[in-house]
């Protein structure tokens, strides 16, 4: 017969971080980091509480020992009340912080009316006795400020032109934006003044072109019509006689040895000495 040996059964031993909790802490840590600088220790015990809260949860239900290694059912009920409370304690500091810590100081209705009055002339300065931003919200009075935490809000107009409250980077957008508008606008009507005067010029040129042709053409025209008058005048102008003819006669004296001429029949004429030495038209 075999002989069983009972080995006692191993004890649990105590908390050990594994593995896992390791790698959880260092991705829960950046975001204890971020939150811490975002809003302060409150933020930080409510991100606390409600990761202790979820992994007790957890392994309670579950019956694991989740990330955290927790070694029974007892240590996962305590560290679901531990979340729970961390949870609680913060949202009460976040409340606390968020909350106004003064209160706008009344004016006393008693003063001297010189007082008054400069106090009413004069944009004020005034802290928000709200807990939450003023910002972008309306107000009545430009130029008067007030103060949020840190931060100074004065009553100006914003890009729809209503009076609300801006800070310091709102109000120098808003007037950047409204003086590129007013730089467009300006190029524009720049550009259309420039587009108006070359229109004008070119209509200006277009009409000297047409007086100058139209003046030609006139010119050209005047010049035919006296043209065309004169020839006229020529055309209906009498003809002149024809001049009479200067006719030799056969054997007449002449001048001039040598000269020519044309009797009345038509016979060619020339000027030398006759038979008695003298000179007279005869046929050569």
């Amino acid at each position: 017969m075999k002989t069983v040996q009972n080995t006692p059964p191993r004890q649990p031993l105590g908390w050990r971080p594994a593995k896992s909790f390791w790698i959880a802490a260092a991705l829960i840590m950046p975001l204890v980091l971020i939150f811490a600088a975002a809003g302060g220790l409150g933020a930080v015990l409510v991100l606390l509480g409600i990761i202790a809260l979820v992994t007790a949860l957890y392994a309670w239900l579950f019956k694991r020992r989740s990330w955290v290694g927790l070694p029974h059912a007892k240590a996962a009920k305590i560290a679901a009340g531990g979340g729970a409370a961390l949870f609680l304690a913060g949202s009460i500091i976040s409340g606390a912080t968020a909350a106004p810590q003064t209160a706008a100081p009344k004016t006393p209705l008693v003063g001297s009316t010189s007082a008054s009055i400069s106090a009413s002339a004069s944009p004020t300065t005034r802290p928000s006795a709200r807990g939450t931003s003023p910002a972008l919200e309306s107000c009545d009075k430009p130029g008067s400020t007030r103060k949020f935490e840190s931060t100074l809000y004065t009553c100006g107009h914003n890009a729809a032109e209503t009076l609300v409250w801006l800070d310091e980077t709102a109000a120098k957008s808003i007037a950047d934006g409204k003086a590129a508008a007013a730089k467009v606008a300006a190029e524009k009507a720049a550009a259309e003044q420039a587009a108006t005067a070359a229109a004008e010029q070119e209509s200006a040129r277009q009409a000297a072109a047409a007086t100058a042709a139209a003046e030609q053409a006139a010119i050209q025209q005047a010049a035919a019509e006296q043209a065309a008058a004169q020839q006229l005048a020529q055309q209906q102008a009498p003809p002149q006689p024809a001049p009479a003819a200067d006719y030799v006669h056969p054997g007449s004296f002449c001048s001039g040895g040598g000269s020519t001429g044309v009797s009345k029949t038509g016979k060619a004429m020339v000027c030398a000495p006759a038979s008695d030495g003298r000179l007279r038209w005869q046929q050569p």
